[in-house]
């Protein structure tokens, strides 16, 4: 099952998810986010997006900010690590 970050209601509203997949474990670790269609990957180990020309000047500031969050990004770890213990962060 995945894990998703939860957001505020005004993000859920705009249609934004933060998601971290069961069925990626041969990827490099990371978050999907996600805006309606749209969608970004976000490295959990270089902190970085894994697609070629996305960057955070596409995404909403309150995504960001709950994203860079300290205890997110600790519980981002946690939760791939126990999905993907073959492919730690």
């Amino acid at each position: 099952m995945p894990y998703t970050l939860p957001l505020s209601v005004g993000l859920k509203r705009a249609r934004w998810k933060v998601k971290i997949h069961e069925n990626e474990r041969l990827e490099p670790p990371h978050i999907t986010i996600y805006k309606k269609n749209r969608t970004w990957r976000y490295s959990l180990r270089d902190k970085e997006f894994l697609d070629n020309g996305d960057s955070w000047k596409q995404i909403d500031n309150g995504v960001k900010d709950v994203i860079q969050n300290r205890d997110n990004w600790e519980c981002f770890k946690k939760e791939w690590n126990k999905m993907h213990p073959g492919n730690p962060v």
